[in-house]
């Protein structure tokens, strides 16, 4: 019996996970009007922090393409890409 290795597997579930969650987030952001730049930080809003805002919507944006690359970095794991 071959072993299988779970690494890959985990990889793309992570990736997909981070990205799912981060597009949500920006989404969310988007239509409360105030958007986090950290954990911790306070709320920008779309009126008042205009530049605070967007950075931290396009920042939460740019989990996506960075996400499909690593995914499909991802799939050479499994064989496929």
């Amino acid at each position: 019996m071959t072993a299988i290795d779970l690494f890959p597997y985990i990889w793309l579930a992570g990736v997909v996970t981070i990205v799912i969650v981060n597009v949500a987030w920006a989404i969310n952001d988007l239509k409360k009007g105030s958007a986090r730049l950290s954990w911790y930080g306070s709320r920008a809003s779309r009126e008042e922090e205009p530049f605070e805002f967007w950075l931290a919507v396009i920042g939460k944006l740019a989990a996506l393409p960075i996400g499909l690359f690593m995914f499909w970095f991802g799939l050479s794991f499994v064989g496929v890409g």
